[in-house]
């Protein structure tokens, strides 16, 4: 068995860090550049560099969903995630807002390519959430959106108005990018996941990392607008991956044998990535869905 001793080297040097990276927001907040919307989109599909990580959160998601709920998708994108929950929880209904409309028209497109009717689309932004009313919510998803976010009271407004639309007896489920400590980590990441794929991806995947807010940020305003509603999670050592979880498991064995089905399809690379954020999650105490 091959060892990566830089995954090592990394660990430690996340490890002997005291402060984290400064923050520097991404240099365009909405993706609407074609070549970037377009890597992005070809990442998240069934064999792309974010597959694993799809996968791993579409467990969780579904494993807060039951029939019925209303879902709304911060951030939505090119709807390669949102497009897989919908199918896989077909009785709920789904709310996707992006504030790119590129974005929006290429999941539109997934969604009809792939006849999934239980999804709306709309143009919107996830600091002011004014078309929901208070309490009408039965669960809040987001993956790899709020990093793009300008500045820590963009996040906290975010965070307030997920607290607001939420019903009392909702389930959120937030993930994104954590801010590392050292930009060698930054550039081991980077060439981990994203080797062989389009340069724009991987200098989106580079802006992201440094634009990611810190795990102290996220339990800071996941304490003050979600109470004791959802916890905050990350990748021990090094939180690359952050993640906001509440809500009340569902059980549901139709989904968990066509999540393993999709995991067993995924190229050996993403089938790791998958093993790796069950371990290092679970060791902050985040059980895996798969």
């Amino acid at each position: 068995m091959l060892i990566d001793w830089e995954f090592f080297q990394t660990v430690i040097r996340e490890s002997a860090k005291g402060a984290s990276l400064v923050r520097t927001p991404e240099s365009a907040l909405v993706m609407n550049e074609e070549v970037s919307v377009y890597a992005y989109e070809r990442s998240g599909r069934s064999n792309g560099a974010l597959s694993g990580t799809y996968l791993y959160h579409l467990a969780q998601m579904c494993e807060l969903i039951k029939p019925g709920d209303v879902v709304l998708d911060l951030g939505c994108g090119p709807g390669n995630l949102l497009a897989q929950v919908a199918r896989l929880n077909p009785r709920a209904e789904f709310i996707g807002i992006d504030l790119s409309s590129r974005m929006l028209e290429l999941a539109e497109a997934k969604l009809k390519q792939h006849g999934i009717t239980n999804v709306e689309l709309r143009r919107a932004d996830m600091t002011s959430l004014t078309e929901f009313d208070d309490r009408s919510l039965d669960v809040v998803v987001s993956s790899m959106a709020l990093h793009h976010l300008p500045d820590l009271p963009a996040l906290e407004k975010t965070f307030s108005e997920i607290g607001r639309v939420l019903r009392r007896d909702g389930a959120v489920y937030l993930n994104d990018f954590g801010r590392l400590k050292d930009r060698r980590s930054v550039d081991y990441f980077v060439s981990r996941a994203a080797a062989g794929e389009h340069p724009a991806l991987v200098q989106d995947y580079v802006q992201s990392l440094h634009a990611a807010f810190s795990r102290a940020e996220f339990d800071e305003v996941a304490t003050r607008h979600l109470h004791k509603r959802a916890r905050v999670y990350s990748t021990i050592i090094s939180p690359l991956v952050i993640v906001v979880k509440g809500g009340t498991p569902q059980a549901d064995l139709i989904q968990k044998a066509e999540l393993r089905k999709i995991y067993r399809s995924l190229p050996g690379p993403r089938k790791s990535d998958v093993r790796q954020m069950k371990m290092f999650l679970r060791l902050d105490g985040l059980r895996s869905a798969i």
